[in-house]
C-alpha cells in the first residue's frame, strides 16, 4: 500500500530564489532544498512517490528512473528530519 506524504504541520518556508529553506519551528533546524527539492516540495502532499516523480520528470530534463532515486533520497532525509510525515493510504479511517 502506498504511503501519503504531506508536509509536516507548522514547517515554515522561505523562497530565496535559488533555494527554498525550511524551518522546523520545534529545533530551530534549517534545511535547504534546491530546484528539484522545490519542485517535490511543492507537490506536496502526494499520494505515494508517483505524482513526486511525474512533477520532476515534467519540469526537468530527467529520466523516471533518475527522478525517482532523486525523490526516494529526499523523502527519506525529509522525513528524518520531521519536515514531512507519511502513512499508509487509509490509516486512521
Amino acid at each position: 500500500m502506498p504511503q501519503r506524504y504531506a508536509r509536516a504541520p507548522g514547517v515554515i518556508e522561505t523562497d530565496l530564489e535559488h533555494e527554498l529553506v525550511l524551518l522546523d519551528p520545534e529545533t530551530q533546524e534549517m534545511f535547504s532544498l534546491n530546484a528539484t527539492g522545490r519542485c517535490v516540495w511543492r507537490a506536496l502532499p502526494a499520494e505515494g512517490e508517483a505524482p513526486l516523480v511525474a512533477a520532476v520528470v515534467a519540469a526537468y530534463d530527467v529520466s523516471p528512473e533518475a527522478a525517482e532515486a532523486d525523490v526516494r533520497r529526499l523523502l527519506a532525509e525529509l522525513l528524518e528530519a520531521g519536515l514531512i510525515e507519511a502513512r499508509a493510504d487509509g490509516a486512521g479511517g
